[in-house]
């Protein structure tokens, strides 16, 4: 991890606890030479509550403090803060009291008497760990922050798709209703077309002072049953057949019967028959298993 500049622990706080008035003051007045902020204790008493009540970031732990350990004070630090290092100084250090130390959590252990630029060093130290151990937490609690907030975007984003989906699935609905209508309509205005446009045409054709437009009428009725049959005429059927084959061709494309095509004609259904006939021979349907509807369905 990065070691930091002096200059960003100039408010750290320590707290001293020694039940030696003098090494306090001592270390009291070293501490604050420093630019640090020290407090000293002589009771551990005093000192846990300080510890409870403000925010430490060195603590400076006799090991021999009256009839306390001094180590036995380290888990009740710890379970006040987790934020702060603990430094153990003491007049009698052996490898037993360095080891448990260490364990118990200490970040280190300086034998008494000490330089002063030894103190020094060692409480930069754990300064240094102790921001490094911040920005860990931070790193921490900003990746912890990234995940939750990528989860509310992935989460959002999955109800937009859902809505998405859910418009898409009515637009398409909305486009049947759109197709099944605009069929309707079409029926609508082609059954119109042919119940009273046709039979008026057919009158006029029927006006013998009309005959000179026969053709023209005729013409006329051909191209209202085309549009609504939905037959367009392939050329070479519409060159080999006559006008009333065309008609009936065109009925017969469109699913009307014998029986019907003979009404709506005003012929006899045996005429129909033969016109069907003629068709197919003019057409060369040979195959009398092949449907004349298929087949003229195929040229539409």
């Amino acid at each position: 991890m990065k070691r930091l500049d002096m200059e960003v622990f100039a408010n750290s706080s320590i707290l001293i606890l020694d039940d030696d008035e003098g090494i306090c003051r001592i270390l009291a007045d070293m501490v604050a030479s420093w630019g640090f902020r020290a407090d000293a204790f002589r009771q551990p008493d005093a000192a846990m509550a300080s510890i409870r009540e403000k925010k430490y970031d060195i603590i400076l732990l006799d090991v021999f403090i009256n009839d306390v350990c001094g180590l036995d004070l380290i888990p009740m630090i710890d379970s006040c803060s987790k934020d702060l290092k603990v430094i153990v100084i003491t007049g009698f250090a052996d490898k037993d009291t360095a080891v448990r130390a260490l364990k118990l959590g200490a970040f280190d252990l300086l034998e008494k008497p000490f330089q002063s630029e030894l103190l020094h060093h060692s409480i930069c130290n754990a300064l240094t760990a102790l921001e490094n151990d911040r920005e860990v937490k931070r790193l921490i609690t900003d990746l912890e922050q990234s995940r939750s907030e990528a989860l509310v975007h992935k989460e959002r984003l999955e109800n937009l798709n859902a809505q998405l989906r859910d418009t898409n699935r009515a637009l398409s609905i909305f486009a049947q209703n759109i197709e099944r209508e605009r069929e309707e309509v079409e029926k609508r205005i082609a059954l119109k077309l042919r119940n009273l446009i046709i039979p008026m045409v057919d009158k006029l054709r029927k006006d013998k002072n009309l005959s000179r437009y026969e053709g023209q009428l005729d013409l006329l009725v051909l191209q209202i049953e085309d549009l609504t049959s939905g037959f367009a005429m392939d050329s070479r059927i519409a060159a080999a057949l006559s006008f009333t084959e065309l008609r009936i061709a065109s009925l017969i494309k469109n699913g009307v019967t014998t029986e019907e095509i003979a009404r709506q004609l005003h012929i006899s259904a045996s005429t129909v028959r033969t016109h069907r006939k003629n068709i197919r021979r003019k057409l060369k349907i040979n195959n009398v298993q092949y449907s004349l509807r298929n087949f003229l369905n195929s040229k539409t």
